[in-house]
């Protein structure tokens, strides 16, 4: 990785942006400065409009999915593994 990124391209908890096209850019251009790239892992839509109400965004090379949680238990969503990002 690259890590000569400036303060305001790394994304901190709690930022906000106006719209997913924003946040999409911002990401982008951190992983392009950091040396790896992202892609939309997840989109969820409201059934009634079909507006988009969250999107996952993830490094391309996530790796493989590990859950320590049974299936039958899980509540939760899954995290990756093995991504250096």
């Amino acid at each position: 990785f690259c890590l000569d990124v400036d303060d305001e391209y790394i994304p901190k908890a709690g930022m906000t942006f106006p719209s997913l096209e924003v946040a999409a850019d911002f990401y982008k251009e951190y992983a392009k400065r950091a040396g790896f790239s992202t892609k939309i892992r997840n989109t969820n839509r409201c059934r009634e409009t079909k507006e988009i109400k969250n999107q996952l965004i993830t490094c391309n090379r996530e790796g493989k999915w590990i859950s320590e949680i049974p299936y039958v238990e899980k509540t939760n969503p899954t995290c990756g593994a093995n991504c250096p990002a």
